[in-house]
């Protein structure tokens, strides 16, 4: 079970990382092409107003944009990208507010700002740029000898509360929008297990050697190889469900789960693969070392017999044991298992082979 949800959680994070990049990728493009085509038209526009710092500002800050969005499709580095963006947009509102702006409109400018900050950097470094934007912000227009612009102290002290309140929506906003998209990871991971899983024994089942462990094999094998497989098979089943009842097959099986799970390692594959047969997968694991698992399994099984009310059930078991040396004889490695099982049938049951 630990692999499936490995390769699950694996998938899942990086499947969540894939969405996260194309996010930020296009608020990167967004900030870089948008923004900086504003700066420019409002550039050009003060081009010969009396004050040259504010198309400075403005011409500076998109050039800056423009290179930093040439650097990202270069490298391809975009958390880099995003970070040097995120200090231009820093720099860009302080520098504004210093201004003034066109007729000191420089602080509705802001108000954007703290949410493309939070689309570039995450909650944890956004909130942390706002809060220190913030700040700075709010030492500016309180200390007014600091700046060239003059703001009203109301004017100041509102925009500084209203900002706060953008900051605080916006890391709401951000905050649950990852726990809500953790929650759906976690519930498809769910579902995917219970989709893996034998509801009877609560083993994996076929279709987890299909759909995960193939592609475990192909993704880590130096994690898992060399791999000893075990098939094992309960003998003269057929003739216990027809003596004691469905019911008590059930048990049995229910009970040989709970037996192997006592016998296996943390990271051994414990499947049900059949009515009475089961699949073992052990990672890491020499042939003889496997024919010594199986002999311990075989032997738990003869000395805990199934206590079904007041009759102990006696349960052996026929054991085939092979191994997968490279990811792609996984087949050919179960199909030698299940010949060394027919083997040890042959030879009188209740054996490993």
């Amino acid at each position: 079970m630990w692999l499936l949800q490995a390769t699950l959680s694996k998938d899942s994070t990086q499947q969540a990382g894939k969405i996260d990049a194309r996010r930020r990728r296009y608020i990167l493009f967004f900030v870089s092409y948008i923004t900086s085509s504003v700066m420019f038209f409002y550039g050009f526009k003060n081009f010969y107003a009396e004050q040259v710092l504010l198309p400075a500002i403005l011409f500076g800050t998109a050039a800056a944009f423009l290179i930093n969005i040439s650097y990202f499709r270069w490298s391809g580095n975009l958390n880099l990208a995003c970070n040097i963006e995120a200090l231009l947009v820093g720099c860009f509102v302080l520098s504004l507010v210093y201004q003034g702006g066109f007729n000191n409109t420089a602080l509705y400018w802001v108000f954007p700002f703290p949410a493309i900050l939070f689309g570039l950097l995450g909650v944890k470094k956004a909130l942390f740029s706002n809060g220190l934007l913030l700040i700075v912000l709010a030492l500016m227009l309180f200390v007014p000898e600091l700046i060239m612009a003059e703001y009203k102290e109301a004017e100041a002290s509102r925009f500084i509360a209203s900002l706060l309140i953008v900051i605080i929506v916006c890391w709401i906003n951000d905050h649950y929008r990852e726990r809500s998209h953790e929650a759906m990871e976690l519930l498809q991971q769910s579902k995917e297990i219970q989709a893996n899983t034998d509801p009877l024994t609560l083993l994996l089942n076929r279709r987890f050697i299909d759909s995960s462990l193939n592609f475990s094999l192909q993704q880590q094998a130096d994690a898992l190889l060399p791999m000893a497989v075990i098939i094992c098979d309960i003998d003269h089943f057929k003739q216990l469900n027809d003596q004691y009842g469905h019911a008590a097959g059930d048990a049995v099986l229910r009970h040989l789960a709970s037996l192997f799970r006592n016998n296996l390692r943390q990271q051994d594959i414990a499947c049900r693969i059949g009515g009475e047969e089961f699949l073992f997968f052990l990672p890491k694991t020499p042939v003889d070392a496997a024919l010594q698992v199986a002999e311990k399994i075989r032997h738990a099984l003869l000395d805990n017999p199934l206590q079904l009310e007041q009759l102990a059930l006696p349960v052996s078991a026929s054991f085939g044991v092979a191994s997968c040396i490279n990811s792609d004889s996984l087949a050919a490695a179960i199909e030698h298992a299940d010949k060394q099982l027919y083997q040890a049938k042959n030879s009188g049951r209740n054996r490993v082979c």
